[in-house]
């Protein structure tokens, strides 16, 4: 277990601001590409105010810290994060999504995911105390999240934009799908060198022992990692060529494998406490994920998964000969 991965000094103000000028520049550099293309919308202008806000909001907090701790999970969270934001924007090129959509669907998303996890998990953690103790959750690495109400919270502010920006739904749900997956499974990789969300006691070869843990438990973090890659895998698999037909079916199956995989994976980790004293709350959820999954493959709206064949985006369609003219 390794909840910290290094310790950095604090910024001083000289290099706060050298990094905020980075970030200026890095982001007119962007807003003048954007301006080329011929694509500058009001929208790109906000995203960019917001992303400088943020990252000066971050350095004049990190320049206040006594040090900065890199903690594993909140590593984890951002590299998986970032690498899911990218498989959307690849797998939006055939589904017509801009990239620059999604990439400013991935800033509202993250923001409603990390409101969302918590809500979630403070509901069902008994003593979890205040919703948002900023201190506490930077301490632990942003620990004290719920990834099923982070996918709630996700879902919902991500709706709200796709909506408000008139983007093809369905097709924006299947962009993101297996980047969901991906993220999933490196964030776990993050609980497990945080040493949260541990398993139970187990006699086995590859069983671990935490601090927090007088016997050898399951390593319950990675089984989820493991099966979150391959997760990630078949979604890739089923993307291809028309993407199961109809758009949202990618999405449909990525709610049913996840159900499956956390209904699972609740027999080996140390459950949250028992609802209804039959099931736990997270299976509970997983029930519910796949009910929606199965359902919604059948009633989505015919809506073809992807813009085009692959062919017909790289060749030119080809012309019918003319027809012979008549002998006199």
């Amino acid at each position: 277990m390794r909840p910290t991965l290094f310790t950095l000094p604090s910024p001083a103000w000289p290099v706060v601001g050298a990094l905020l000028l980075l970030a200026v520049i890095g982001v007119g550099l962007w807003l003048a590409v954007m301006r080329r293309r011929g694509g500058l919308t009001r929208e790109h202008g906000a995203t960019a105010a917001i992303v400088l806000a943020l990252v000066a909001a971050a350095l004049l907090v990190l320049h206040y810290m006594p040090e900065i701790q890199v903690k594993a999970y909140g590593a984890m969270l951002t590299i998986g994060f970032a690498l899911g934001t990218l498989a959307a924007v690849r797998l939006g090129r055939r589904r017509g999504i801009p990239a620059e959509r999604l990439l400013d669907l991935g800033l509202y998303v993250l923001v409603g995911a990390i409101i969302g996890a918590r809500v979630l998990w403070v509901l069902i953690t008994p003593d979890a105390g205040p919703l948002f103790d900023v201190g506490s959750m930077i301490a632990s690495g942003l620990g004290g999240l719920s990834f099923h109400g982070g996918l709630l919270g996700g879902l919902l502010t991500g709706s709200v934009y796709v909506l408000l920006a008139r983007l093809a739904y369905w097709r924006v749900a299947d962009s993101v799908a297996p980047g969901l997956a991906l993220g999933y499974a490196i964030t776990r990789i993050g609980c497990f060198l945080n040493g949260c969300c541990s398993g139970k006691g187990a006699e086995l070869p590859w069983a671990v022992t935490f601090p927090q843990t007088a016997h050898a438990v399951h390593p319950a973090q990675l089984y989820a990692s493991l099966i979150g890659f391959a997760m990630f895998g078949i979604l890739l698999l089923l993307a291809r060529g028309q993407g199961l037909g109809r758009a949202g079916r990618l999405f449909m199956v990525f709610l049913v494998l996840e159900g499956i995989e956390r209904f699972v994976m609740e027999i080996y980790r140390v459950p949250d406490p028992n609802f209804a004293g039959a099931v736990t709350p997270a299976q509970f959820v997983s029930v519910i994920l796949v009910i929606l999954g199965i359902v919604g493959w059948f009633v989505l709206p015919k809506t073809p998964a992807v813009v085009a064949d692959d062919r017909l985006l790289s060749e030119p369609a080809s012309l019918p000969p003319p027809p012979a003219r008549a002998g006199n």
